[in-house]
């Protein structure tokens, strides 16, 4: 049993609506799924939540943010478990918390990308050997 199921009240995270639009609207011009079809913001999510883990940077959403809904979030429980592995010594309520300062981290790790070279360089975190400590 993850802790992550037995959070109580609001099964949502959190993110800077403006910052999050901006990821998306960029990763759809530069990925637009094969068929033609938006990236979904439950993927973007999810991709902003694993940078901002492997990056080990945590932000806090600003006031103006978009809820998304956490069961939505992550449906092969690899992030969560990450995230748990991490944390262990946390409650459930911190685990979330934690989950949404991964995504806004994430989220403004991309952001910065775009900002830089108006592009996110997504294939750093593609690596083949995912198990293997980077080298940086």
């Amino acid at each position: 049993m993850m802790k992550f199921d037995e959070i109580s009240g609001a099964q949502t995270v959190h993110v800077t609506t403006e910052k999050f639009e901006k990821v998306a609207t960029s990763i759809n011009e530069t990925l637009k799924n094969n068929d033609g079809n938006p990236v979904e913001n439950t993927q973007i999510a999810n991709l902003a939540i694993a940078v901002g883990f492997k990056e080990e940077r945590r932000e806090e959403p600003e006031s103006t943010n978009k809820p998304i809904k956490m069961e939505s979030l992550d449906q092969d429980k690899v992030l969560r478990t990450m995230i748990e592995r991490r944390h262990e010594d946390t409650s459930p309520e911190e685990l979330k918390e934690i989950m949404e300062q991964y995504l806004e981290g994430g989220i403004r790790e991309i952001v910065e990308d775009i900002d830089e070279q108006n592009y996110f360089e997504y294939h750093r975190y593609l690596d083949t050997d995912v198990g293997a400590p980077s080298d940086d």
